[in-house]
């Protein structure tokens, strides 16, 4: 499958649109977008962290299905 590539900042963007939606966004940090040394076994180059403190699975749970959707069409830029 070929990913759209596309700089860091665009995909931190919309991850960032998205998880403002998650009413307990501001306590449990995001972290940054990172190039994987090899892409993943499905091709995609890239991933993003999240703090783990208080309740952080909940917003693993709410942002992961919109950051796989992300994962199977981009790609970040060298």
């Amino acid at each position: 499958m070929n990913r759209e590539i596309v700089k860091r900042k665009f995909l931190q963007k919309l991850i960032k649109t998205e998880y403002k939606k998650f009413k307990e966004h501001k306590k449990i940090k995001l972290g940054k977008i990172f190039r994987l040394d090899h892409p993943d076994d499905a091709g995609c180059n890239w991933s993003i962290s999240i703090q783990r403190g208080h309740d952080w699975e909940l917003a693993a749970d709410f942002i992961r299905p919109h950051i796989i959707k992300l994962r199977l069409t981009y790609n970040i830029a060298d």
